[in-house]
Order: C-alpha cells, then sequence, then structure tokens
C-alpha cells in the first residue's frame, strides 16, 4: 500500500511541473501545488480503503494432487488473514508449503507471491485461487469480465504424475477462448496406462466448459491437473488472469435408479473385474461401478500373479512350486490356522482360478519369475502379455485385457453394464439388509442402484490419510491409485462387517528419494546422482530413531519392516568433496530404483563437478538434510546422542539423504469367509456382502510382519477372491 500510495504522488508531482510549461494562468504556486497532492493522496487512501467489502471470501484452485483452497480475510484496506487447504497436496512437499505460502500472501497483501522450490503446481494454484478471493472481494466476481487474451498458439509445459519427463502442450487462443489443447510431448503413458484417459476426456471437457474448474479426471488426478497448469500458463502468456477462469461447472442434480440386479460389484480393478466376470458367466444380472475413468486400477501396474498347478498351454514344461510346501511355509508364516481354508484356496487354486480366466475371458500370460523369498521356488509367478508387445515402465500394457474381459462378461446377459466416473458413497438399506449402493456420477447425477448382492472391490485404503496414519503413524509414498481410498471398507462396516489385520505393513517394493523431481530443475543424468545416493549398498545408513541400519541383513523383500518405511543414507563433506574430484565409487554401480528410475545414466570414476547444485536442489526438495550432527539429529528428529554413535562423532559436515519405501497399496481390510461373506465381529456372515481383492487381503496375512512375500501372490488374490466371491455372490442373487 505504501508504495503504491508513493506513486500516485510523483504522479501528481510531474502533472504539476508539466502544468508549469502552459499559460500564465495555468502556472501553479507552491502553496497550490502541495494542495493538490494532499488532495490527490487524500482521494488514493480513501480509494485503497474502499478496496475491499470486509468479510471472508475463498478461491480454489487445482494443485498437484487435487483442489487447493484459498480462504481469506479482508477489511476494508487489507488483508488480515489467510488459510490454505490442500489434503490432497503431497505431504513433504506441497502440503508442507501451504503454510509458508499463507505467509506469503499475507506479507504481500496481494496474489503477487513468490512460492515455494520444489512446489511448482501448488504455489501457482495458491495464486491463482489467492487472486480468485481477492476478485471476490473487490466485486469482480462476474466472470464474464475476464481480461482479454491475446489470440495465438501458445507453447507451454507442465509436471503431471509421470517422474521421467513433463507434459509439453500448444494451446490454442482464438477470440477470447482456449480453442485447442495439443500435447506436443508427455511421458505420463511411459509410467502408467492411467495418463491417457485424461488426454482423452479432460481436454474435450475443459474447452467445451472453459474452465479451469472443471473436475479432473478420476484416476488420472496428477495429469489431469498437469494439463490444466498448461493452460493456466498459457492464459498468463496471452495476458489473462488464470483466476478468471475458475467459473464452477454446472452439475446435474436429477437422480437416476436402476433396479433388478442379481450383483453389483463396486470397484473394476482386477479383483472387481475377476468378481464381475464369474457372476456374470454364472448367469447373474451384473452392474459394475467404478469412480476411475478406465477399467483396471491398481492392476494395471502390476506384472502377474502367483501361479501353481495351472493346466494352460501357456505354462506347458513349467516345474511349479510343491503347493504342500507353500501351503506350510504361508501357515507358519502367518502363525497361525484360523484363515487357512481362505489360505488353502490361495495356494492350490491359483492355477485352477487362472485357468478360468485364461479359457472363458482371454487372459493372457507368458513366462515365469523366481520367488522373492524362496529362490528354490524357481518358477512362481508370471507376466501379462502386452498387446502387440506394449509396455510402460510397469511392463505389459493390460487394460486391453480388463477391456476384452468385460465385454465378454457383458454378452452373457443383456442387462449387464457397467460405468466408468461413477463413485460409490454409500450402500442402501431395507432394514438392517443392504440392497443397493447409492453412487454419483462425474456429472452430479446420482444413481441409485438396486441388486440383491453386493460385492466390494475397491482398492484397499491407501487414499485415506486418516486411516493410513491410524495405522501405520506416518504418510506414505505411493504409486498405488489414491482413489482407493477405504470406500468399500466403510461399507462393509456400515452394513456391521468387522476389518480383519487392518495394520498389516504396505505392499512395498521400490525404494526412490521421496520427492521425485519431476521439472528441469536437475537433467535426468543428475537426478540419477541424487538417487543413486539415496539407493546405495554399503554406505553409512541410519534409521528415523538415529540408529544403524543394516540393509543387507534386512532384505529388498522386507522394506516395509523398517521404521516409518524411509532410511538415511549419510556421507561427509569429505565424500562429497572426493565424488565432487573423483568421481562415484564401484558400490553405486547399481544403485537404481526399481521401475522408478528418472532416465538418467550413472558414469562410475567421472569427476561430479556439478555435485554441489544437485546437493542444494536435493535440499531444496527435502530429499537431503545438511548440517553437524546436532543440525542432523533435530532435522531427523532423533537423539543427537544416537546419531553420533551411528556415525562415528566426527565433526564435520553431514548429508543425510533420504530414501523412502513408496507402496503399491494396503493389505488390511474386512474380514471374510471362504465364499468371500463379510464377517460380523461374531463371526456369521453377511450373506448378501461379500468383499474382494484388497478390501479383503489381511485374511492372507498377519500384523507385525510384512505382507506374504512370496511374489505375485497379492495379484493372484485378485484372481482367487474374484472367483470366488463372484461366484458365491451370483448364486445368493439368483436365488432370490
Amino acid at each position: 500500500m505504501k508504495k503504491r500510495l508513493n506513486c500516485l504522488i510523483c504522479a501528481a508531482m510531474l502533472s504539476c511541473i508539466t502544468a508549469c510549461g502552459g499559460k500564465e494562468s495555468d502556472v501553479q504556486t507552491e502553496e497550490t501545488t502541495t494542495q493538490t497532492a494532499k488532495e490527490d493522496t487524500s482521494q488514493a487512501v480513501e480509494n485503497q480503503e474502499n478496496l475491499y467489502t470486509p468479510g471472508t471470501y475463498t478461491g480454489e484452485a487445482n494443485g498437484y494432487g487435487g483442489k487447493v483452497s484459498v480462504t481469506i480475510t479482508v477489511d476494508a484496506s487489507s488483508i488480515t488473514n489467510v488459510t490454505i487447504d490442500g489434503a490432497d497436496e503431497t505431504p513433504a512437499i506441497g502440503g508442507a508449503a501451504l503454510e509458508e505460502l499463507a505467509g506469503q500472501a499475507k506479507n504481500a497483501q496481494g496474489s503477487e507471491i513468490d512460492g515455494v522450490t520444489g512446489a511448482t503446481m501448488t504455489s501457482n494454484a495458491v495464486k491463482t485461487a489467492l487472486q480468485n478471493a481477492l476478485n471476490q472481494a473487490m466485486g469482480k466476481e462476474d466472470s464474464s469480465e475476464k481480461t482479454a487474451l491475446t489470440d495465438g498458439v501458445y507453447s507451454v509445459k507442465s509436471t503431471g504424475y509421470s517422474w521421467t519427463g513433463m507434459i509439453s502442450a500448444d494451446v490454442t487462443v482464438k477470440d477470447g477462448k482456449i480453442e485447442d489443447i495439443t500435447i506436443t510431448e508427455e511421458h505420463e503413458s511411459d509410467t502408467a496406462e492411467i495418463g491417457q484417459t485424461a488426454f482423452d476426456l479432460l481436454i474435450p471437457r475443459l474447452i467445451e466448459s472453459q474452465s479451469l474448474a472443471v473436475d479432473s479426471i478420476s484416476g488420472a488426478t496428477a495429469t489431469s491437473n498437469g494439463i490444466k497448469n498448461c493452460v493456466s500458463e498459457a492464459i498468463t502468456m496471452a495476458g489473462g488472469d488464470p483466476a478468471q477462469w475458475q467459473t464452477p461447472v454446472e452439475k446435474k442434480t436429477d437422480t437416476v435408479q436402476l433396479e433388478g440386479y442379481d450383483v453389483i460389484v463396486v470397484g473394476l480393478g482386477g479383483s472387481g473385474i475377476s468378481a464381475y466376470c464369474a457372476a456374470a458367466e454364472e448367469g447373474a444380472a451384473v452392474f459394475g461401478i467404478e469412480k476411475a475413468a478406465k477399467l483396471g486400477g491398481q492392476s494395471a501396474t502390476v506384472t502377474g500373479p502367483m501361479v501353481i498347478q495351472s493346466k494352460s498351454p501357456a505354462f506347458k514344461d513349467i516345474e511349479f512350486a510343491n503347493p504342500d510346501d507353500v501351503y506350510q511355509v504361508w501357515l507358519d508364516y502367518v502363525e497361525s490356522d484360523e484363515k487357512s481354508d481362505i489360505i488353502r484356496e490361495a495356494v492350490y487354486n491359483s492355477g485352477t482360478y487362472l485357468d478360468y480366466y485364461i479359457d472363458n475371458f482371454d487372459f493372457e500370460f507368458d513366462g515365469m519369475i523366481m520367488s522373492f523369498a524362496k529362490p528354490e521356488w524357481s518358477q512362481f509367478w508370471t507376466r501379462y502379455v502386452g498387446e502387440n508387445g506394449s509396455t510402460n515402465i510397469f511392463g505389459a500394457n493390460k487394460t486391453y485385457q480388463y477391456n476384452r474381459a468385460m465385454e465378454k462378461a457383458k454378452a452373457f446377459n443383456e442387462k449387464n453394464d457397467y460405468m466408468l466416473e461413477l463413485s460409490a458413497t454409500e450402500l442402501i438399506f431395507d432394514g438392517d439388509q443392504a440392497v443397493g449402493v447409492k453412487a454419483v456420477c462425474y456429472d452430479g447425477t446420482t444413481y441409485e442402484i438396486y441388486g440383491d448382492s453386493i460385492i466390494l472391490a475397491t482398492g484397499g485404503y491407501i487414499g485415506d490419510d486418516s486411516l493410513v496414519k491410524e495405522h501405520f503413524s506416518t504418510t506414505l509414498n505411493t504409486v498405488a491409485a489414491t482413489i482407493n481410498d477405504g470406500a468399500g471398507i466403510k461399507m462393509g462396516q456400515s452394513a456391521g462387517g468387522a476389518t480383519y489385520n487392518m495394520a498389516v505393513d504396505p505392499m512395498i517394493h521400490i525404494l526412490q528419494i521421496p520427492n521425485l523431481i519431476k521439472n528441469d530443475d536437475l537433467t535426468p543424468d543428475q537426478k540419477a546422482i541424487l538417487s543413486a545416493l539415496a539407493l546405495v549398498s554399503g554406505e553409512k545408513t541410519i534409521s528415523i530413531d538415529g540408529d544403524a541400519l543394516d540393509l543387507n541383513a534386512i532384505g529388498t523383500t522386507n522394506i516395509c519392516s523398517i521404521p516409518g518405511y524411509r532410511y538415511y543414507v549419510v556421507y561427509t563433506q569429505e565424500q562429497m568433496d572426493s565424488y565432487k574430484e573423483n568421481g562415484l565409487t564401484e558400490n553405486f554401480a547399481t544403485a537404481t530404483s526399481m521401475f522408478m528410475g528418472q532416465g538418467g545414466e550413472l558414469s562410475i570414476g567421472t569427476p561430479i563437478e556439478d555435485m554441489d547444485t544437485i546437493l542444494d536442489v536435493g535440499i531444496q526438495y527435502k530429499n537431503v538434510l545438511k548440517g553437524s550432527i546436532k543440525e542432523l539429529a533435530e532435522q531427523i528428529g532423533c537423539e543427537e546422542t544416537t546419531l553420533s554413535q551411528a556415525l562415528g562423532g566426527e565433526d564435520t559436515t553431514y548429508y543425510a539423504v533420504i530414501a523412502a519405501g513408496y507402496t503399491y497399496g494396503t493389505v488390511g481390510g474386512l474380514d471374510v469367509n471362504v465364499s468371500m461373506n463379510v464377517l460380523k465381529a461374531d463371526g456369521s456372515p453377511i450373506e448378501n456382502l461379500f468383499a474382494v481383492g484388497t478390501d479383503s487381503m489381511g485374511v492372507e496375512n498377519v500384523e507385525g510382519k510384512p505382507y506374504t512375500p512370496w511374489g505375485g501372490q497379492a495379484h493372484s488374490w485378485t484372481f482367487v477372491s474374484g472367483y470366488l466371491g463372484g461366484k458365491a455372490a451370483a448364486k445368493y442373487g439368483t436365488a432370490k
């Protein structure tokens, strides 16, 4: 405000000086000049004091993970308070930046804030949402008053989901509108099959609505928000204000009732598809509900299932593991025979049920992989076959198999159907019995779907931060679909269902730095060096408690047994100086991340002249901690004496590079019997309610140990539980 006032005073004085060159009658004395300046200043202050209508206002914009809301409180002339909510932003970067961004906004008294390094999308979202709130406070809510855009084609780029590269786009502006969005380069499809749905669906919806407030595509939120960020940048380049492009998209309010189904399947990932197919083949009328915009869910990121005793030609000449041996090892691992009938099905019929889906629904697999935990089980799990050999970082592209299977399943009964982008919200009850499912479509339409039996297959609860913190006491890095938010488990509980082993450690196979640098702040080779510093073996490694950690003793299959699912590899300043002068040593040669490399290459023995840059960026992104032992202990949150003992107490500057486990999802869920009926606390079944996949996988496991570490058994459970639950639900539904 002071800067604006000074500018106005200078402008008034300049006006007087110019006037002195006119006629005598126009010449102003020093006294009249001063009086004019006072009047102008008084008017400026009055205008500033009437800048806002006092009150509280909220603006929204899209961050990295979802909506970011900025709420401001203003008096007539200033912002008095700023709060920011971004529950879906990454906790360590975007989430941690929110408080700092709120402080910047209040200090700046406007949306021209610096932002936070490493949280670009979150920072941009805060700027846009803040300006939106300010526009409301200034009475500029009418979206028709958008600043005019300059026609042109604007080349922009943004981070999305992919950790191997950014989204580049050409955004065409014509006649003040977004006319076209052309993706010129993308890496989303390198890292999953899911991102394509955002390109296919979001772009036409964004152009049609002419609003950045259009909903992100469910299951592809990060890619969607990357596209929106590209458009936001183009609007800015065209001279516009992205905050003016947050017009709410009108939603429908009608309710549609669908009746007469024998089976309703909630969730169409791998287990839900398996259950749908099994129920349909049994002759049931089946309706499927899927929150994401594509079929397959988290199963799109897996390699394949465990298989024992298959008779399929795909596995001819295979020497399967002895099922008696596998069964006994499994029971010994969980230290209980309480669910032995279920574990027996998982072992002895893994091949039988997989053959069923191969023979009836054209699933395709090829080759075998040895077990993680038991190398003597040398041919234990298999791989999907990709359409025309197509692959991504996680292996074969397999969505085409899910689509094909569902089309075959639909053909068994003319009533069979399913909907994508439809989010189940609650069960519908008649008395104590669930008789249907209420769900909301992306367009706002509410659906009430009625059926005799219900199968819950919503993928566990990795996307529910409160449940994750309740059971694991920390946040989790994830490659999982965070739309798997525990909806199925909660619905099961609403019907009286009990849970089983909810706190089994999550599925973790992958290690990487916790906050991937997805933009161009580092080159791919620099990113590879930073990752290697985190993933190397043989250097000093400590736990989150400051104790020395022996990674070789833990083993790669037991990452989830490490406290907090992360650890620190610690180097001295002298080591870093040596790498700078002489390059990395041989023990770094294999220090790479399974599935989550960022495209760069390591060079052993080559001086790293830019090591300081790599470390500085690592610190900015909270992947590297720097300081003395005392300072390091404060940053880690451990005892100084414990850390000093683990590091040898040397008086130097240390660098602690963080390695974090990335999870595919949770394991514990609803308690079920061998038919996949959800069980009450007293052990009695809820006859028409079933749970499959990771909504019920706790029955195969035990709390206090990593989930059963054989290899492929989690995905095998999608077929085993899907078969059992689908057949049982169809039998119940068709008998009603």
